[in-house]
């Protein structure tokens, strides 16, 4: 039979002469069994060509313009005027008794007890408009639109509260607007993620080559990977150079290595698909090796490794920039970590992994220690990760998650489909495990679990009532005096014949670090 398209391409594609390419040779493969010629047709005349553009337009459900007008105007918030601020004033139980308490200077009545630290900036215009200074007093009824109108566009914190703080006022204004921020869903799907948690430094093992990380570098442009495997005793590191990165092979290379250095006991690696498939399991598990897995897209987890294959791969750019010999390269740079001091243990590898210092081409004369001082490695090896630990924390301002069991969080998204993906999935998942920074997610919906580090996912508030709550506070508490002074503080003067307490805010003075181990004292002149 004859088969008119109006794919040009086609016509040449099916002819005898044709040389297509493996992929397009597989596709004549599969219609060797029709005996067929294809003739090119333009789509004018082509009766296939407006089938294939006809639309169904039957069956629609009538839609109605004014109904999506109407779901518009409910979504968005209706700007307040005065002429209703001053209505729902009027009837506001809380703003009457505060009117009528500066009527007549006594505030026992419950209801503007929260007003009494301000009572000397206070006032009403006409009856019922009352006036912080220059600011307006917004009732109970009226705060939610409020927060609303002062979210729109989707300003953070400071810049809402600067926002209302010009032209409104209420009791407990910022932390109203601090929860409705947190509460924003767009503001939680694309906020930042959560601080990391402090570093937790791990102890160096007891002797060599029972704890070891191990990890994969590349593709090179030879097509090659190297297989990098680090004693967290001696920081000493075998690389393997593999074309083929199966469970098989990883499994084959690995048990040549065990063969002249021992089992570790441990082995520290990612979730690379070699490392979790059911081969590399059952062989580690016949040797009675332990696998510690880090946490999914949380390499810094595996940190030694990874640090080992950022030097590692520096030398091999430097080999590839130069146009030399990278395998070469690679074993003068291995001689060279071999037998330089290593900036944590302030030994070689060598000589912590063998008990000697293997020769080089840089002679020495110094003597050969068959036992190298253990507690000095150790107390090095301790100060330095103490040391390097709070200044990475003070880096990254590293704080203690407060995430717990339960909570509902939303999880980042670490593979966004394009510049326009929010930073966090809007699927709410459980926590249901917690190890250190390492938690177990469960999707609410889907029931899949997931591993994840603490700044990967952020908390969901718990759902609050559409209208703010106030707690009432007494005169004399003293959170109420701390928030009356910041905002006495960042409202503009108003003369009044009543002064209101204004309190010195004081700074916190931290001495510098020259000065930790020393005993400072301050005197005080007349």
């Amino acid at each position: 039979f004859e088969l008119e398209t109006d794919h040009k391409p086609l016509e040449l594609i099916f002819s005898p002469s044709s040389n297509p390419c493996p992929r397009i040779e597989r596709w004549v493969l599969r219609l060797q069994a029709y005996r067929f010629t294809v003739q090119y047709r333009k789509g004018s005349s082509n009766i296939a060509d407006p089938f294939s553009r006809l639309c169904n337009v039957e069956g629609g459900d009538d839609f109605d313009p004014d109904s999506k007008f109407l779901v518009l105007v409910i979504q968005e918030s209706a700007a307040i005027d005065t002429c209703e601020l001053e209505e729902i004033s009027q009837n506001d139980t809380e703003l009457s008794a505060v009117r009528e308490c500066i009527r007549n200077g006594n505030w026992n009545q419950p209801e503007a007890r929260a007003y009494e630290r301000f009572q000397g900036e206070l006032g009403f215009v006409g009856d019922a408009l009352l006036v912080r200074g220059t600011k307006l007093v917004i009732p109970r009824a009226l705060r939610s639109r409020m927060l609303a109108l002062g979210h729109e566009g989707h300003p953070g914190e400071t810049v809402m509260k600067k926002r209302l703080r010009d032209r409104v006022w209420w009791p407990g204004m910022d932390k109203d607007v601090v929860k409705y921020v947190t509460s924003c869903e767009g503001c939680r799907l694309v906020g930042l993620p959560s601080k990391p948690e402090p570093m937790c430094r791990r102890e160096m093992p007891a002797r060599p080559w029972i704890d070891v990380a191990i990890d994969f570098l590349g593709p090179l442009p030879s097509g090659e990977y190297l297989l990098v495997i680090v004693d967290y005793f001696s920081r000493y590191k075998e690389i393997e150079i593999m074309k083929r990165i199966t469970a098989e092979e990883t499994t084959c290379r690995l048990h040549t290595i065990f063969t002249r250095l021992g089992y570790p006991v441990t082995i520290t690696l990612d979730n690379a698909r070699q490392f979790i498939s059911t081969h590399f399991d059952a062989y580690c598990k016949l040797h009675g090796i332990q696998l510690n897995y880090s946490t999914p897209y949380w390499p810094q987890e595996n940190g030694l490794v990874e640090r080992q294959n950022r030097s590692l791969l520096k030398r091999l750019q430097i080999s590839h920039a130069t146009g030399r010999n990278w395998k070469e390269d690679l074993n003068d740079y291995l001689m060279m970590y071999y037998t330089s001091p290593h900036a944590t243990t302030g030994k070689t590898p060598t000589e912590l992994c063998y008990g000697r210092t293997i020769r080089s081409k840089i002679p020495s004369i110094t003597d050969i220690e068959s036992t190298p001082n253990m507690d000095d490695v150790r107390e090095r090896d301790h100060l330095l990760k103490q040391k390097g630990k709070e200044s990475e924390d003070r880096k990254r301002r590293a704080k203690e998650s407060d995430l717990q069991v339960g909570d509902s969080v939303l999880m980042k998204n670490l593979l966004p489909g394009n510049k326009l993906t929010p930073t966090f999935d809007p699927s709410e998942y459980l926590i249901v495990n917690k190890e250190g920074p390492r938690v177990t997610l469960q999707n609410k919906v889907s029931n899949k679990f997931y591993e994840r580090n603490v700044t990967h996912v952020k908390r969901i508030p718990p759902a609050e009532p559409e209208e703010p709550s106030h707690q009432e506070l007494s005169p004399d508490d003293p959170g109420l005096a701390r928030d009356a002074h910041a905002e006495l503080m960042s409202s503009p003067p108003v003369e009044d014949s009543q002064t209101p307490n204004v309190y010195r805010s004081r700074r916190n003075v931290k001495p510098p670090a020259k000065y930790r181990d020393y005993v400072v004292s301050r005197t005080e002149s007349n």
